[in-house]
């Protein structure tokens, strides 16, 4: 071979030895580029999935915080509700209203907050609302009647007056009578012991036997008419006693049945004087709130299963 071939086979090896290392040099600086590359994006992505969590953490914290707010408003309302106290009577004036707001604290449950009723909650509730409905229809019915108590009462009241009075004036008159049949008596007796008395001191002579035997015979009669005074004022005292005892057991016991009738009206009319239909009022509240508390329970483990 000659001096000249060797020196381009030299000079063409050369020139493929460069080519090759540039272009491992290339292939190596774009591997390396690349993975420069998908680092890149890796942490890219992994910072994009962090806030998109954060993201959907917020919006699912910020319903969650807004129903809890609504259904805490709600059972604080019915508690309120419960709580509530009527001051003037009749009370059955304010119970349509309440009514009317309890339904509608309980409805806005199903409506504004995200919790799902179903038909037994349906249900209960409105068995709840039957029973408060009754016991405040009856209440009212009782309150109604508190007026005819009063009237009662107010003609009870009039009626023992009036006994009091006539027990007073026929008192007052059998003691009259009984006071001057006992002057009269009394007088006539006194007047009798005295015609008596002087009856006895008349003297007569031997001589005077006819009026001697008539004085004594007017005052054996004058004897027997003291006696049948003395009988006859007896009498009448014995009459006024009985007269007397007889007035007071009229009285005592009409007084009695007029006063058993006034405190039973009374009784009755003190007992809607304050508010009865409270402690229902508040039972149905508790039952409510409590029925609302399970249907949020049950929902909570549909959730988590």
């Amino acid at each position: 071979m000659s001096s000249s071939s060797k020196t381009k086979s030299t000079s063409a090896l050369s020139t493929k030895t460069k080519k090759n290392a540039a272009k491992s040099t290339s292939t190596k600086t774009k591997k390396t580029v690349t993975k420069k590359k998908t680092a890149t994006t890796n942490v890219k992505t992994g910072k994009t999935k962090a806030i998109t969590k954060n993201v959907k953490e917020k919006t699912v914290k910020a319903p969650l915080q807004e129903d809890n707010a609504i259904v805490e408003k709600i059972l604080d309302s019915i508690k309120r509700l419960g709580d509530q106290i009527f001051a003037l009577s009749p009370f059955n004036q304010y119970y349509d209203d309440w009514i009317v707001n309890l339904r509608r604290i309980v409805s806005e449950f199903g409506t504004d907050s995200n919790v799902k009723v179903d038909q037994t909650f349906t249900e209960k509730c409105e068995q709840i609302f039957e029973d408060v409905q009754v016991t405040l229809v009856n209440l009212r019915a009782q309150e109604v009647a508190l007026a005819v108590d009063e009237n009662i009462l107010l003609k009870v009241n009039q009626e023992l007056k009036e006994v009091d009075v006539d027990y007073a004036k026929r008192k007052h008159e059998l003691s009259n009578k009984s006071n001057a049949d006992t002057e009269r008596l009394t007088t006539q007796i006194k007047t009798f012991e005295e015609d008596i008395e002087n009856q006895r001191q008349v003297k007569f002579s031997f001589f005077q036997f006819s009026g001697k035997e008539n004085a004594a015979k007017k005052l054996e009669q004058t004897k027997r008419i003291l006696k049948e005074t003395q009988n006859q004022l007896e009498v009448a005292l014995q009459d006024f006693t009985v007269e007397q005892n007889r007035l007071q057991d009229e009285y005592t016991a009409k007084k009695q049945e007029l006063t058993v009738k006034a405190d039973t009206h009374r009784k009755a009319i003190e007992q809607l004087e304050v508010d009865a239909s409270r402690g229902a009022r508040k039972e149905a509240c508790t039952r409510l709130n409590d029925i609302i508390g399970e249907q949020i329970k049950q929902q909570s483990v549909n959730s988590s299963n």
